[in-house]
C-alpha cells in the first residue's frame, strides 16, 4: 500500500511539473531559443519578409508577408533547412512549410 507522501513526491516543485510537461509534449526550449537566435543571422534581409511561427515534429512553419516572399521561401526551403540545422547536434528541422496564421 502506498503512503500519501509517495504521491506528493512525484512532483516536488512547479519546475519539476513544467519539465515533465515539456518532456511529454516534446518541447525543447533550448532548440527553440537557438533557432530564434540564428533566424535573422542566417536569413539576412529575408527574415523581414518571413515570420517564424513555430516548429512541430521537425517542420518549421513560416508565414510569408507577400506572394513573392512565399515563392522565394518555397525556392530556398532546402537551403534554409541545411543552414539552420548546422547549429544543432543532429538534423532537427526536416522541412519548411508556409502558414497563413
Amino acid at each position: 500500500m502506498r503512503s500519501p507522501e509517495e504521491g506528493r513526491k512525484r512532483w516536488a516543485t512547479g519546475q519539476d511539473l513544467v519539465k515533465t510537461f515539456k518532456f511529454r509534449s516534446g518541447i525543447q526550449s533550448d532548440k527553440i531559443s537557438i533557432l530564434n537566435a540564428v533566424w535573422e543571422r542566417e536569413l539576412g534581409h529575408f527574415s523581414k519578409h518571413w515570420v517564424l511561427t513555430g516548429v512541430k515534429r521537425g517542420v518549421l512553419y513560416v508565414k510569408p508577408r507577400s506572394a513573392a516572399a512565399a515563392q522565394e521561401l518555397h525556392m530556398r526551403s532546402v537551403e534554409i533547412v541545411k543552414n539552420l540545422n548546422k547549429y544543432f547536434g543532429r538534423d532537427w528541422i526536416k522541412a519548411v512549410r508556409m502558414t497563413l496564421r
